[in-house]
Parts: C-alpha cells; sequence; structure tokens
C-alpha cells in the first residue's frame, strides 16, 4: 500500500563536500608547500656555505703562497725573493685562475726546499669532491679526483692594486678575489671574497 509519500534520506549535500574538499586541501596543501619551501632554503643554504668555504680556502691558498715567499726570503737572506713572486715564475698576477690544494711544486730557498701551492690550474672546469674514504684527500675539493660538483671555483689576482692604499707603497700589496659560482635550479650563484695582501717584512 503506498501512502505516496516522499521519504528524505539524510546525507551530504554537493556544497558540503565542495567545502568539505576545500578544508582537507587547504590542511594538505599549505603543510607540504612549507616543507617543500624549507627543503629549497635549506638547499640553497647548504650550498652557499659550501661556496663560501671554497671561496675561503681560494685565499687562504694564495696567503699560503705569499707566506711561503717569506720564509724563502728569509732562508736566503734578505731581499732576495720576492713576496709576491708566482711558484712557476715572475710576478704573482694572475686572472681567472685556479687553486687547488692537491697540486704542488717547490721553491728552493737555499739549502732549504718549500713545498707550495701551484696556481697555473685553470678554473674553467667545475671543482670535484673526492667521496672515497680510504683516499687521503678524502672530503675535499680538487681538480684531480672524484665526482664532479656544480662549484667551480677562479681566482683573481692583481698585484700592484689598482687603487692601492695610499701610505703604502703599491709594489707591496696585492688585491685577492676569490669567486665561487654554482647553478641552482637553473639560477647561477656567486659567493665573491676579497683580500688585499701586503708585504709585511
Amino acid at each position: 500500500m503506498a501512502t505516496g509519500m516522499i521519504r528524505f534520506q539524510s546525507g551530504f549535500t554537493l556544497l558540503e563536500t565542495v567545502v568539505a574538499l576545500a578544508v582537507i586541501l587547504a590542511a594538505v596543501v599549505g603543510p607540504v608547500s612549507l616543507i617543500t619551501r624549507g627543503l629549497f632554503t635549506f638547499s640553497f643554504s647548504k650550498n652557499k656555505v659550501i661556496a663560501s668555504n671554497l671561496a675561503q680556502e681560494g685565499l687562504e691558498i694564495v696567503r699560503l703562497v705569499r707566506e711561503n715567499n717569506v720564509a724563502c726570503d728569509t732562508q736566503n737572506g734578505p731581499a732576495t725573493w720576492q713576496w709576491n713572486r708566482d711558484p712557476e715564475g715572475g710576478i704573482l698576477t694572475r686572472v681567472r685562475a685556479g687553486v687547488d690544494m692537491e697540486s704542488f711544486t717547490t721553491i728552493s730557498c737555499g739549502t732549504a726546499i718549500i713545498s707550495t701551492p701551484r696556481l697555473s690550474v685553470s678554473c674553467s672546469g667545475p671543482l670535484l669532491y673526492e667521496n672515497d674514504p680510504l683516499l687521503d684527500n678524502y672530503g675535499m675539493y680538487g681538480y684531480r679526483s672524484g665526482i664532479q660538483t656544480a662549484f667551480s671555483r677562479c681566482i683573481d689576482i692583481t698585484s700592484p692594486p689598482d687603487a692601492h692604499d695610499s701610505d703604502i707603497p703599491a709594489s707591496a700589496q696585492m688585491d685577492v678575489i676569490s669567486t665561487v659560482t654554482w647553478n641552482e635550479r637553473g639560477v647561477e650563484r656567486r659567493v665573491v671574497l676579497r683580500e688585499r695582501l701586503y708585504d709585511w717584512r
């Protein structure tokens, strides 16, 4: 026996469903986008720290060459060895030179022989990272062996500098600029460190 009455069943309307989905999506998409942004920021920060350390190492290598020159001069007597001498000969002036803590040459200082870094390595290629724990240079960046990295390092040395300190002779000064570049998500990034070195003898 039909009574002719329509019974309504309880449930969600289309509008309620859309609102519920929007709330769920907002709850999921917000944290996911924050996590993604955090990962990109972490990656950039990590690469910037590595690049800063590599640029600082470039300055330290040139400083070591200067210190070795002064030590060699001390071994030979007064003013026989130039403070800004290139280990390969001549005055230490380079444009777009590479430096590598794995590449050394020796300089003869009277009876002493001093091992000093070479500055003749080209900076056109990327630095390599040695990831073999059995090697002495494990964890170091260089040009000899290892896996290719995104980083390249170039050193510019001007001796004497263009705009030198007026109270010190120009011949007793050199400017060193260490530049590390890398590509990150299609954008070229760079860290540039500058230092002025002096003949402090």
